[in-house]
């Protein structure tokens, strides 16, 4: 980038000379003398000087909304351009949600490598919404995650249906309580049952935990919240040999090690659900690669 534009912003982020130089990794004397050339060169004043402050001036303020601009079309073509690179050298960048991984990895890559066996996989196994900022960020090629909401800026393709459930254990005694309710998929529960048993929760923040959190509030109810956790695999653990209850999605259950000691019972007033899809950006160069995963995915899933 523009070293001008780069010291500039610099300062501005700063608002002043002595801790940008040293996130730029020159002297202030050599900053300093650096900005007021460049204020000579264009004949105009980009930086009140108040004390060791620098405050923008109205010239510096618009110097630094199109240096912001100039900034962003930089990293976006350096992104760019490391995509193409990875199309160039046969490499997939390949984001997948954590519970979603062993399956991927046993059952979709193996046939995505006999149908393409020119391309290399580089995947990443993180959460869903880190799937989608990377995504965004053309980080990655291609992702597959269950998702609640849409971005504009990417390409879904739905392979399946996630009804949000309650994962309890096969031997949990809150099964009794569980009845056949028309429209829901599985043993519909009340979730006054639920609340007061030992629930299994994501760190706030995490679109799981507020659906979980909304759901209760919707009801009247506070959960007894005994286990946080980061990944929904350890939260799926706890409810399987502790006899916990916790709100997730039924591809969570049926694409864990735990599926055999753990099962979902519906919840809510309607059902509630999401998307498990493959994800791409609008301008992916790998569409062929793209749809390959789609298909084998689309006949893998679902897993009930």
């Amino acid at each position: 980038m523009d070293r001008n534009v780069e010291y500039i912003l610099e300062v501005a982020r700063c608002g002043g000379i002595t801790r940008a130089a040293e996130n730029l990794f020159i002297t202030p004397s050599a900053l300093s003398k650096y900005v007021l050339a460049l204020e000579e060169q264009l004949q105009v004043k980009l930086f009140h000087r108040v004390g060791k402050t620098f405050v923008p001036t109205e010239a510096g303020e618009c110097y630094i909304k199109k240096g912001l601009e100039i900034e962003r079309l930089y990293h976006e073509l350096d992104d760019q351009m490391a995509n193409l690179s990875c199309i160039s050298r046969g490499i997939l960048r390949l984001g997948v949600q954590a519970n979603l991984s062993e399956r991927v990895l046993r059952f979709v890559l193996p046939k995505f490598q006999k149908q393409l066996p020119g391309i290399r996989i580089c995947m990443h196994e993180t959460s869903a919404d880190e799937v989608i900022s990377m995504l965004k960020k053309q980080t990655l090629d291609v992702g597959i995650a269950i998702v609640e909401q849409r971005e504009h800026s990417l390409n879904y393709r739905k392979i399946d249906s996630c009804e949000m459930v309650m994962a309890v254990g096969v031997d949990h005694p809150i099964r009794e309580h569980a009845e056949k309710k028309e429209g829901f998929r599985y043993p519909w529960i009340d979730l006054k049952w639920c609340s007061t048993e030992p629930n299994v929760m994501m760190m706030p923040g995490s679109s799981y935990r507020m659906f979980a959190d909304n759901l209760y509030a919707s009801y009247g109810l506070t959960p007894n919240i005994v286990y946080q956790f980061e990944a929904t695999r350890t939260g799926l653990v706890c409810v399987a040999y502790n006899g916990a209850v916790m709100i997730t999605a039924d591809h969570m259950i049926f694409n864990s090690y735990q599926e055999e000691r753990v099962v979902p019972l519906s919840i809510g007033e309607t059902p509630a659900y999401r998307d498990l899809c493959v994800i791409s950006s609008k301008w992916t160069q790998m569409t062929d690669e793209t749809e390959c995963l789609y298909g084998i995915m689309e006949n893998l899933f679902p897993a009930r």
